[in-house]
């Protein structure tokens, strides 16, 4: 079920906010946004309504308040708007596709490293025939600041050391409870079988951006036969 209008437009900021600061957002900062058409009064209401409910939480006294893993799965089902990458990563990763028939690990390699520079995420790709993974940006994610509570590293590198475990299970999108983010896309290659796609990282990861590189690389590929063709 949706939430109303105006509680969702408050949702939505506070999620995409906290997203690109880590910081628990006040009902001050949402307000002199001036992007709702809500009073300082109402906007606090609301957000003692959500915190109720569910969708956010308060990390320290007197502060301000953050999404909980209900929010983040309300966004990703209703809120996230996803577009295509930036032009700079559709070209390096055009680039590393067209030469995976002929150097296949090189090419994964480069793709698992491209979408983890880019995302800032742990990212990589999996043939699941094969039961092959390649994963790049384990390092890089682990400096986000989730990963500085006591164990949260430690669950999240182990999660990525057995991500062969998992990997068939992932949907799409998951907000799992462990308190970490993964996007991925299942596909079939005509010639590896099927593969997945995926990013991983703290539930604060940017949803839309990983979405809009997985779902690109992994047309990419599916098409990889028609950007030869065209070059002919």
């Amino acid at each position: 079920m949706r939430l109303e209008q105006r509680k969702e437009n408050i949702l939505d900021f506070i999620i995409r906010d906290y997203i690109k600061t880590a910081n628990p957002v006040s009902s001050g900062r949402v307000s002199s946004r001036g992007a709702l058409d809500a009073s300082p009064a109402t906007i606090r209401n609301v957000m003692l309504e959500l915190d109720v409910e569910g969708y956010l939480y308060q990390p320290h006294t007197s502060a301000g308040r953050a999404p909980t893993n209900k929010s983040y799965r309300y966004f990703v089902e209703n809120l996230m708007s996803v577009r295509e990458p930036a032009s700079g990563l559709r070209g390096e990763l055009d680039r590393i596709i067209e030469k995976m028939d002929s150097e296949l690990d090189s090419a994964f390699g480069e793709l698992s490293r491209a979408l983890a520079g880019h995302l800032k995420l742990f990212s990589g790709i999996s043939i699941l025939d094969e039961e092959r993974i390649f994963g790049r940006g384990l390092p890089e994610v682990l400096k986000e600041p989730e990963f500085l509570r006591r164990g949260m590293a430690a669950r999240f590198a182990d999660f990525a050391e057995n991500i062969h475990r998992d990997i068939k299970t992932f949907s799409n999108t998951e907000v799992n409870a462990k308190g970490f983010g993964i996007v991925s896309v299942l596909f079939r290659d005509e010639n590896l079988g099927e593969c997945v796609i995926f990013s991983a990282g703290p539930q604060r990861m940017n949803y839309e951006r990983a979405t809009s590189a997985v779902r690109y690389a992994a047309e990419d590929i599916k098409n990889k036969k028609k950007h030869a063709q065209r070059k002919r």
